[in-house]
């Protein structure tokens, strides 16, 4: 009785060229995977920053309201928030928020006021203007962040404000110049 042991001639091999295959395939949708993965985190990261300048922007024209409405200043600012160190890398990072005066425009009587009903305007309603800019910063190194930070975002944002009543209409002392009143007008017609 004769058997033969050897393998047919036409699969010598086979099984290994398979594994190869399959081995290939599975290494490809590993680095597709990594690859997702990364971009969605990047995605994310990306988010965060957009965020953190849009509330930045919108935290800066509540700070103009309120300096016009406490203390009735009308002077330009810039505020820095949320500025942290990491400690192993030295690198900080902060929300750099530049805020245009607050504008004021021609105030008219309050006509709902009680007190302004003999005739005499105590209060008045006042439209004001303002815009601001708030970016997203890093540099290295602690203490106050330098003017060439690096900016990793950035937002512009206006906004119209109208206080009815207001006590008394805005004094022309602490309204801005002619000159910056034109900058402003200019930044607003360019759309920042």
């Amino acid at each position: 009785m004769k058997t033969n042991l050897s393998p047919r001639s036409g699969e010598a091999g086979s099984a290994y060229i398979i594994t190869l295959l399959a081995l290939v395939v599975l290494t490809i949708l590993a680095l597709s995977l990594a690859l997702v993965t990364q971009t969605e985190v990047q995605i994310g990261a990306n988010e965060k920053t957009v965020n953190r300048t849009f509330y930045g922007a919108d935290s800066g024209l509540g700070i103009a309201a309120g300096e016009a409405l406490v203390s009735r200043k009308y002077a330009p600012l810039t505020v820095v928030l949320n500025q942290v160190t990491d400690p192993l890398s030295n690198v900080s990072t902060a929300d750099r928020i530049n805020i245009s005066p607050l504008v004021p425009f021609p105030p008219v009587r309050c006509d709902w006021c009680p007190t302004n009903d003999d005739g005499t305007p105590k209060f008045w309603k006042v439209n004001h203007f303002a815009f601001a800019t708030a970016q997203r910063i890093a540099w290295r190194g602690g203490g106050a962040p330098p003017v060439d930070a690096t900016v990793l975002g950035q937002k512009n944002m206006s906004a119209m404000f109208e206080f009815e009543p207001f006590p008394a209409p805005p004094v022309p002392e602490s309204l801005p110049d002619g000159a910056l009143l034109q900058q402003l007008v200019q930044q607003i017609n360019s759309g920042f």
